[in-house]
């Protein structure tokens, strides 16, 4: 195939209604039902691009909940009578939402003969989506995207001293919660005390509005850094988060890495999501294409961490990293500073 003819068919064939065609030799593409929980991203950006550049031809059928769980039930319906070759599943409350808990989920209420790839799912053994990592014990694997939360920790206090930590979460949040308990329980190993304050629930909903006033009471408590949780509401009011903690000077570190990337957080030491995307994606093609067993490949994350400095913010309070970190990290300049 002439260079020329393979462009026009990628041209022709990569169309936004979600399909992907690389070679021309006929394949009938892998059909994908893609389950998003806040719109399309770098992870699912990355799981697409995987397929282009291994020349794997699939259309992606894509539905985004929008951050309402109701729409999962629907989700799970059109997928059964779909009966794509694959599901993929954005988070844990898509996940879960979808896939369901434990060995033997209820074939009646989740996707159970269709395999499936999960990404962007922190705590997948604690919130009880798969039992172990090494195998799920049923037809899913997929992708965990937190760094340690011990090594998170000791990232923070290579930085600085580290006496009090801060952290704002939204209690309705399964990750915030487990990940409240996991840095609870390093206090005393690591020596450092947490201070931590729910948002607060307006009609069993977070409210964004009490967001400045937990920072207020974090400034007023001495916080060293304030920790921003892997949490859909923190993230999407990243702005109001950052910005308040920027101005009572409070230096900031992110489980995830739109908060450094897009936001006012100072630094993060993440896995990438266009990374998690990818390594996904390499899951479902040995699934696809080498008939391989969900429950026969190893639930992981990216080998390799990420720490990301924000730049601007850095300068703006004058909190310079040590050589060591900074040796590592990937500086950020472009990012909103203040």
């Amino acid at each position: 195939m002439t260079i020329r003819r393979m462009l026009a068919v990628l041209l022709v064939c990569l169309v936004w209604s979600g399909s992907v065609c690389a070679d021309g030799r006929g394949q009938r593409p892998f059909r994908i039902y893609m389950a998003l929980w806040r719109g399309w991203e770098d992870a699912a950006q990355g799981f697409k691009d995987y397929f282009i550049s291994q020349h794997i031809p699939v259309e992606l059928i894509v539905r985004n909940a929008d951050q309402d769980e109701r729409k999962l039930a629907e989700f799970v319906d059109e997928a059964k009578r779909l009966k794509p070759d694959l599901v993929f599943t954005w988070g844990t409350s898509v996940s879960l939402g979808m896939l369901g808990s434990g060995v033997n989920p209820d074939p009646e209420r989740y996707v159970t003969d269709i395999p499936a790839v999960f990404a962007v799912v922190s705590q997948p053994t604690k919130t009880g989506l798969v039992p172990d990592l090494k195998s799920s014990g049923r037809n899913i694997t997929g992708t965990t995207y937190l760094v340690p939360i011990a090594t998170q920790i000791s990232l923070i206090q290579s930085y600085r001293s580290l006496r009090k930590l801060g952290m704002i979460y939204n209690p309705l949040e399964k990750n915030s919660l487990l990940t409240l308990e996991e840095i609870k329980a390093l206090t005393g190993q690591l020596d450092f005390t947490l201070v931590a304050e729910p948002v607060d629930v307006i009609d069993n909903r977070p409210d964004p509005s009490s967001i400045q006033a937990k920072v207020d009471d974090m400034s007023k408590a001495g916080v060293d850094f304030l920790y921003i949780p892997p949490d859909t509401f923190m993230n999407l009011n990243r702005d109001i988060l950052t910005g308040a903690c920027l101005e009572k000077r409070i230096p900031t570190f992110a489980a995830a890495e739109n908060p450094v990337l897009t936001s006012k957080a100072m630094f993060g030491g993440v896995y990438r999501y266009y990374t998690i995307g990818q390594m996904t994606a390499y899951k479902a093609a040995q699934i696809l294409q080498q008939n391989v067993k969900p429950q026969d490949i190893p639930v992981d994350a990216p080998k390799r961490l990420s720490i990301i400095l924000n730049m601007p913010v850095v300068r703006q309070l004058e909190l310079y990293p040590p050589m060591k970190v900074l040796r590592l990290a990937e500086i950020i300049d472009n990012a909103p500073g203040p």
